[in-house]
């Protein structure tokens, strides 16, 4: 919504971020003080619904003092808020939002002004997020959010996941929550208009302190089916430039943060020309003057004791606080007044900290018993019984039932000639005996649906080049192939239903050596039907062949749910009822 007034629409029309911004629960969000104040005159009551950053601001310390904050961390959540593994049942003590509320117990008894943030990425990822936005008959407040109002989260930004649920679950989740959720770069379809709340500004000391919510631009291809036409994804860099000034001269913030679920480095999975960068961290740091602070997430890296130069010439602290609640990220910001009376960041330093030894915080464990009970309940159902053992430990290497169990499974609800999976984790084991809940999850772990695809064989051809490249051209001492380190594993697809041989000693581009369908030499121009799940079918991992291919079908419905039905209408599952060998690497 935007409200112009007087004279005033104009140049407001032409200045988006100097208009009343309101979020998609229709809540008043950003506002300059003059347009609230004539809003105040034309729409009573409207600006106690606004979030206000009044200009005049006390200072509660003189030229030549000194004053310390310390800003705490979080990102890529993904819904480890109990130190628990739900997905085996047990004790997880490397990851838990409750250890790091320990830990911020802590930074707050020895600092006087601390901020706590989270960079993104906090609704989907475990069976802890994903049992409330899919299972939970109560619709409850989903956990992490009742644990950042209970902590005291200063900000939290939105990342690419929070859209995996639709973006009706997600508003019902903000509206919900006391904690600001933010994000600058997110627009309402076909204007420049922030969907969500750009930014924060929080007085500490007297030191008026921006945070500039910002996130990667590849939910516009990952989630396409729930944005499309609703929201639009700017490009970071952009935001950050407009945002930061608008921070600096609107509201006269002396210390500006960057809270971006993006990554400091690492490309761009994506490729599409109206979008900006997937990781645009470093560009930031390095190109938007007034820029003090970069926490950063979303790439799950560990980033700590780092500091790039700004354009300005001022240092920019980077933390990036890992994954899964395994740190607690801390910058620590010494701040002095000039002569002149301006603020600046005299020095930053950056530095993680594991939870893995750290005990679980009591409030949070009764803060969130209930939903904890409720969850374990539930994974730990028994969906199936299997006398086979089924293991994903060599599923990048061979062919194994494992994945062709998700192959069988996608093939049989599209009726696709070919099927595309990964195995997004190789340490899942299941049987024998019953296969729970908690074992598909772990299998399928991320909210993908299906798509059924026309394909020619050129395109398959150029798929399996493409996912190839997961391997080098070496081979270690066990005469194995060498995995190249910057290809994820879930970009590893592997085809059923179509004959292939991948040798990995040829250079990507020709490594398939082998292509056949019912052993059928495979042309460029045979037509086929093939089944991927919707990260794939929307170009994600830089599947871009598949991007021009006809949709045939779509399933609005979890790949790992469909895995589920399966086995329960199974009720006994054997290797022999999905395995069928089809693909060899040659190394």
């Amino acid at each position: 919504m935007r409200v112009l007034v007087g004279d005033l629409a104009s140049d407001l029309a032409l200045k988006t971020d100097m208009a009343v911004f309101s979020g998609r629960s229709g809540r008043l969000q950003v506002v300059t003080a003059w347009v609230l104040l004539a809003m105040f005159v034309v729409m009573s009551g409207l600006p106690g619904c606004a979030r206000e950053y009044p200009r005049e601001r006390p200072v509660s310390f003189e030229a030549g003092d000194t004053v310390r904050i310390a800003v705490m961390a979080t990102t890529d959540v993904h819904g480890r808020v109990r130190a628990w593994d739900y997905y085996r049942n047990r004790e997880e003590p490397r990851y838990a939002l409750s250890k790091v509320a320990t830990l911020v117990d802590s930074v707050r008894s020895v600092h006087e002004h601390t901020m706590l943030l989270d960079a993104g990425d906090w609704l989907q990822g475990n069976p802890f997020a994903e049992f409330f936005a899919m299972h939970d008959p109560q619709e409850r407040h989903v956990p992490f959010l009742a644990v950042t109002d209970h902590m005291g989260f200063d900000a939290i930004v939105l990342g690419n996941h929070e859209f995996n649920f639709g973006l009706e679950y997600l508003d019902r989740q903000i509206e919900m929550t006391e904690t600001p959720v933010i994000g600058a770069n997110i627009y309402r379809h076909g204007t420049l208009e922030p969907a969500y709340q750009p930014y924060v500004i929080r007085d500490i000391a007297g030191v008026r302190v921006a945070v500039i919510g910002l996130t990667t631009p590849g939910s516009a291809v990952w989630d396409r089916p729930r944005v499309e036409g609703i929201l639009d994804f700017g490009d970071g860099l952009e935001a950050a430039h407009r945002f930061t000034a608008h921070a600096r001269e609107e509201h006269e913030a002396d210390v500006v943060i960057i809270l971006a679920h993006t990554g400091l480095d690492g490309g761009t999975s994506y490729h599409r020309d109206d979008l900006g960068e997937e990781n645009f961290g470093r560009a930031v740091g390095e190109q938007v003057p007034g820029v003090d602070l970069l926490v950063l997430g979303h790439t799950h890296r560990a980033i700590d004791d780092v500091r790039l130069q700004g354009t300005d010439g001022r240092p920019v602290g980077v933390i990036q606080p890992g994954r899964w609640a395994s740190h607690l990220g801390l910058a620590e910001l010494k701040l002095v007044m000039d002569e002149d009376g301006q603020i600046r960041v005299a020095a930053v330093s950056t530095a993680n900290h594991s939870v893995e030894k750290v005990e679980e915080h009591p409030d949070i464990v009764r803060l969130t018993l209930d939903e904890h009970n409720d969850v374990v309940a539930f994974v730990t159902e028994p969906v199936a019984m299997t006398n086979d053992e089924w293991s994903a430990r060599d599923a990048r290497r061979k062919d194994t039932p494992i994945i062709d169990l998700i192959q069988k499974v996608q093939i049989e609800q599209t009726g696709a000639q070919i099927s595309a999976a990964a195995a997004f984790n190789t340490s899942v084991t299941f049987g024998t005996g019953p296969i729970t809940r908690g074992d598909i999850a772990l299998l399928y772990p991320f909210y993908n649906t299906l798509y059924k695809l026309e394909v020619t064989g050129a395109q398959i051809r150029s798929f399996l080049e493409h996912t190839s490249q997961y391997y080098t051209s070496d081979t270690d001492e066990q005469g194995r192939p060498v995995v190249n380190r910057g290809w994820p594993g879930f970009n590893f697809d592997m085809l059923s239903g179509i004959e292939y041989v991948l040798d990995l000693r040829n250079p990507s581009g020709e490594r398939v050596t082998l292509l056949t369908h019912n052993g059928e030499s495979v042309s460029a121009n045979d037509q086929f039907t093939m089944a991927v799940n919707s990260y794939r079918a929307e170009g994600g991992g830089g599947f871009d062949m598949l991007q021009e291919a006809p949709v045939l079908m779509t399933i609005d419905r979890s790949v790992a749910d469909l895995i589920l039905e399966y086995l329960q209408e199974k009720e006994v599952i054997q290797h022999d009822d999905v395995f069928e060998e089809n693909w060899n690497l040659a190394y």
